[in-house]
């Protein structure tokens, strides 16, 4: 199998060059499994890449990682490791985990790849830049058809190193002496570039493999548990994937052997990732880490204490809103209550509490004036109704507009006061209205009332029920615009009717003396 030419425009063994290592062993690694890093659905490359580009820092972060040998031991540690959670799946962050692996191991083949001292990382500043010059004429031919199962991590890479230390003197000596890549690197930097992705290959396969080995030996449970907290930390913090990292959450349970510490370290990923239904997930991680006694628990507990504190500022805010829920205090009390059961020393948490019991006592109060004040204006408005079934329809309207000023005293504190004072203006309002067009009503049978009269010639009468008109609608308030406008063109109705009524009581008066007047000329 030959990959051909892997062009590569970066540092060797840097992060492009990790890249491009990487993704000639997922070729090398997929000819063995098929199926490696990928589902039916999902393609975790990527994610192998990533974890190349990351590099073992992200093992080393909780394993001794100070010299060869204990780099050593890490590859045989991770290999265990990556053998026994493979079970529960591999998806991402196995993937991940498999890249950084890999790049551990591609490092340790590279002289100078890892470097302990100052000098040894001067050294590997300028190999990488040499190799950095010549990586686009970089190819890769396997040296062998099969991958090797590393039963021994230490002796294959005695095997695979066997001229590592001899290499590395030569390699110092070419840039003491100013030959630098134009010595030993000058051929021998493609070949441990290809001897790193065969290195990475065979320790994949060793992971991969379904048989187990009389050599393998599974890690213990708090190594598999801390490998399951830094799965859900890949997936809510890379992935923004609350939904897969709810599911390795049930493999950490299962391993845990009931580490409070890691619960904590739970909790905060779950808190930090910052949706409502994580930070409740995490508070609960939180509390079951504090369940149990330890030197954690105080630590946990100032957590807690913190989130409620939060928790109750949020709520007494809301409360100061307009249409505050009802149980906005309430709630806020109790969280203050819970942030000063974690921590009986907050101050802070004890001076809110405080502040919360007296808001809800003058909440109470204001919410009693509210309730008298809104009995008192259902009183006012029996009485506007007494007077309009009494016909005294101004006592009616100027009552109902009393009604209306109590009701609007209501702000939105308490939302059902808020929306019983609402419909009770407009209820008013409509009453205002109804009244107004009774009285209009009432003006409008007095017209025809001094109509009737004027037909039968009883000119007083048709006077006295014409002039009544604008007493009638006076009642009728000036700020009801379109009853106002209605009250003058009734007025002005009735005046022309009295004028008309006063033109013909004379003509019919002329009239009548000219029948008289000829009566006596004919007699």
């Amino acid at each position: 199998m030959c990959l051909g030419l892997i062009p590569i425009d970066a540092a060797a063994w840097g992060p492009r060059a990790q890249r491009a290592i990487t993704f000639a062993a997922i070729q090398m690694i997929r000819k063995h499994h098929p199926s490696a890093f990928k589902t039916k659905n999902n393609n975790y490359e990527e994610d192998v890449l990533n974890g190349a580009v990351a590099s073992h820092e992200i093992l080393a972060k909780s394993t001794p990682l100070n010299n060869d040998k204990e780099a050593v031991a890490v590859v045989a540690s991770e290999i265990q490791l990556l053998r026994e959670v493979r079970q529960y799946g591999t998806g991402s962050y196995f993937a991940f985990r498999m890249g950084s692996l890999g790049a551990l191991v591609s490092d340790l083949i590279l002289p100078y790849g890892m470097a302990w001292s100052a000098n040894e990382m001067r050294l590997r500043e300028q190999i990488e830049a040499d190799i950095d010059a010549s990586l686009d004429q970089y190819g890769f031919t396997p040296s062998r058809p099969g991958r090797q199962y590393v039963r021994n991590v230490q002796e294959y890479f005695q095997t695979v190193r066997r001229f590592y230390a001899d290499n590395k003197r030569i390699i110092a000596d070419d840039y003491t002496s100013g030959q630098r890549f134009n010595g030993f690197l000058r051929k021998g930097g493609q070949a441990y570039f290809g001897r790193a992705i065969e290195a990475a290959a065979d320790v994949w396969y060793t992971v991969l493999r379904i048989e187990g080995d009389p050599s393998d030996m599974p890690p213990s449970p708090p190594i598999a548990a801390r490998y399951f907290v830094n799965e859900i930390g890949y997936l809510l913090n890379e992935k923004r994937n609350i939904h897969q990292a709810n599911k390795t959450y049930a493999n950490f349970v299962a391993v845990n052997p009931g580490l409070m510490e890691l619960y904590e370290e739970v909790g905060d990923l779950y808190c930090a990732y910052g949706t409502d239904e994580a930070k409740e997930r995490g508070v609960r991680e939180w509390r079951i880490a504090h369940s149990q006694g330890g030197p954690h628990r105080r630590r946990v507990a100032e957590k807690l204490s913190a989130h409620y504190l939060r928790v109750g500022e949020a709520y007494l805010e809301a409360a100061s809103q307009p249409g505050a829920s009802e149980r906005a205090l309430p709630n806020a009390l109790e969280a203050f209550t819970q942030s000063l059961e974690f921590d009986r020393g907050s101050e802070m948490a004890a001076e809110r509490l405080n502040e919360t019991n007296v808001k809800i006592i003058e909440r109470e109060e204001r919410r009693e004036l509210t309730v008298s004040i809104i009995a008192s204006a259902e009183k006012v408005v029996k009485e506007a109704e007494k007077h309009r079934l009494n016909k005294d329809f101004a006592n009616a309207i100027a009552t109902y507009k009393q009604a209306i000023s109590l009701f609007d005293a209501i702000d939105d504190e308490f939302a059902d006061q808020a929306k019983t004072a609402s419909e009770s203006i407009k209820a008013c309002d409509k009453n205002i209205n109804d009244v107004i067009s009774e009285v209009i009503d009432a003006a409008d049978e007095a017209i025809a009332a001094g109509d009737d009269a004027v037909s039968e010639h009883r000119w007083d009468q048709a006077m006295a029920a014409y002039e009544s008109v604008e007493a009638i609608v006076s009642i009728i308030p000036g700020d009801e615009t379109t009853h106002a406008r209605h009250r003058k063109e009734v007025v002005a109705e009735a005046k022309r009717k009295i004028a008309d009524a006063k033109d013909t009581r004379r003509r019919v008066e002329e009239a009548q003396k000219l029948r008289d007047a000829a009566a006596e000329s004919g007699s």
